[in-house]
């Protein structure tokens, strides 16, 4: 009795050992199977966004260059666009920076600040103007009123600045006399004395110093 519990409790324990020997291949043929498709997945998603990220530069480089060859090349009319509103806003400035320095002269401005704002509002609006007319395909009469009306106030602005630079010189003329005269009258007085000091035998200094 004792021998057949023993012999059907080993054909049980041999029976799980199986079970468990047969489990564990499974699940590690089931876990290596797994792994294989986890890579091949993430190996072809890999490549995809390979693909898209070098497509993105290459469809933004094809645009950068679509833009840059739609834009107009540079002509004459451009060029003479360009070179009016430089001299006008140039003119503008040099213009408010006299009436800037007359008025830090002490000099009188007069009305040349208001000026020289209607000046600055006035220059915008022709700005505007030729900047506008300057894109044209091909110069007509509405280019050719801008830029007069841009000649016009660069001579407006060049009288604004020499109005200024005549205040100012007319503040500092006296000053400038004055200075010049009292030099004058000090390198005649040393002139003299050194001349005084020469003639005088066994002098050894000058006029108001110790022999």
């Amino acid at each position: 009795m004792l021998s057949e519990v023993a012999v059907r409790a080993g054909e049980l324990l041999a029976a799980l050992a199986i079970a468990g020997i047969v489990g564990l291949a499974v699940a590690v043929a089931g876990g290596l199977w797994l792994k294989r498709r986890l890579r091949s997945r993430l190996l072809g998603t890999g490549r995809a966004v390979a693909r898209l990220a070098g497509r993105v530069p290459a469809e933004r480089g094809r645009a950068g260059s679509r833009w840059l060859w739609s834009l107009p090349w540079p002509n004459r009319q451009w060029v003479a666009t360009a070179r009016t509103r430089r001299r006008l806003w140039s003119a503008v400035s040099a213009a408010e920076h006299a009436v800037a320095q007359a008025r830090k002269s002490g000099a009188p401005t007069g009305d040349l600040d208001s000026l020289c704002r209607r000046l600055r509002l006035a220059a915008a609006d022709a700005d505007r103007s030729v900047a506008v007319a300057g894109r044209a395909t091909a110069a007509g009469t509405r280019s050719d009123h801008a830029s007069s009306q841009a000649a016009e106030l660069v001579v407006a602005a060049g009288l604004i600045q020499d109005a200024a630079a005549s205040s100012a010189a007319s503040t500092t003329r006296p000053a400038v006399a004055s200075l010049t005269q009292d030099v004058r009258q000090e390198v005649t007085a040393l002139s003299a004395g050194l001349a005084r000091a020469a003639s005088s035998p066994g002098s050894r200094g000058l006029p108001g110093q110790s022999a």
